[in-house]
């Protein structure tokens, strides 16, 4: 089925870090209770009972770190689900100049990323592991999210009576580092991962998966509006234009 296309209001998104808390609503963002300069086993390990001595004491264990969910018994096709691991070569991502009018006149501002394109697992979690990016690199991913509105009563899809469209006057955008992984909450509308800097983001993604594909994955598409605003001090030095 072709993905059903939304008008889209005109809205400027200015992301935020990526934080646990800040990330909740959406999901869980996941990334190590210990600064990059640690390279010994810690003489006080961080006082939490969900991080516990491992190995001999040569590593820490962090229990739980993000939840894998599996709704798949209540899909309509019944079909069997698996848990799968795909590896994601993400590229940077084409961005566009912002035009600014200051109190002097016309100047260029930073850059824009649109956003025309957004969708959702509706019966698993979905996590992102950015694999071999330190910390510190220019290099960094957007995370972009919207919360899901009401079921509509007379859709012109199934995909939109189930759940509800993506709210898109409450989307929101993170940076995330390197270090850190996201995971998706059940349902959770976000665009595909955005990279932005000078060089790609090899991810290991995991999810269970029926092979329907309306029920492994539904889209919607995006009227132009839509856009992230981007400044340069985060995109890198190269980044594509």
């Amino acid at each position: 089925m072709a993905p059903l296309t939304l008008s889209s209001p005109t809205i400027e998104i200015h992301p935020l870090p990526l934080t646990e808390s800040a990330f909740a609503p959406f999901g869980t963002a996941v990334s190590s209770p210990l600064p990059s300069s640690t390279n010994t086993f810690p003489t006080h390990p961080p006082n939490n009972p969900n991080i516990i001595p491992a190995n001999q004491n040569t590593a820490l264990k962090c229990l739980n770190a993000s939840p894998m969910v599996n709704n798949y018994a209540s899909a309509p096709s019944k079909v069997k689900e698996e848990a799968v691991m795909n590896l994601f070569c993400c590229f940077p991502r084409s961005l566009r100049r912002q035009k600014n009018i200051g109190t002097a006149g016309r100047r260029e501002g930073g850059m824009i990323f649109d956003v025309r394109i957004l969708e959702r697992h509706p019966y698993t979690t979905q996590t992102f592991i950015p694999l071999g990016v330190p910390p510190e690199n220019k290099t960094k991913y957007l995370v972009i999210v919207a919360p899901t509105l009401p079921p509509r009563p007379s859709p012109p899809t199934m995909l939109l009576k189930e759940m509800g469209p993506p709210d898109l006057r409450n989307m929101k955008a993170f940076w995330a580092r390197g270090g850190q992984a996201v995971t998706y909450g059940v349902g959770t509308w976000h665009a595909p991962m955005v990279v932005v800097g000078d060089a790609r983001i090899d991810f290991l993604v995991v999810q269970w998966a029926n092979g329907v594909q309306e029920e492994d994955c539904q889209e919607v598409l995006l009227g132009k509006g839509v856009s992230v605003v981007i400044d340069e001090g985060y995109a890198g030095e190269k980044a594509k234009l």
